[in-house]
């Protein structure tokens, strides 16, 4: 199974392929590596709270 960071990265290139590359304001997507910690964590997060979800975890 792919890391939490994985399935991140793989997260954000969907949402910006779906959004033809844009962010919720309308602006141009930062490549990953530009995102910041916080938001690469939020990412990271959202990305292990899906793949505890689908594995049946209640952690």
């Amino acid at each position: 199974m792919p890391t939490p960071l994985e399935l991140a990265k793989a997260a954000y290139a969907a949402y910006g392929e779906s959004t033809g590359g844009l962010n919720y304001r309308g602006e141009p997507m930062p490549v990953w590596d530009d995102l910041g910690e916080p938001i690469q964590n939020a990412w990271i997060d959202a990305a292990d709270a899906v793949a505890r979800e689908l594995n049946g975890s209640t952690n």
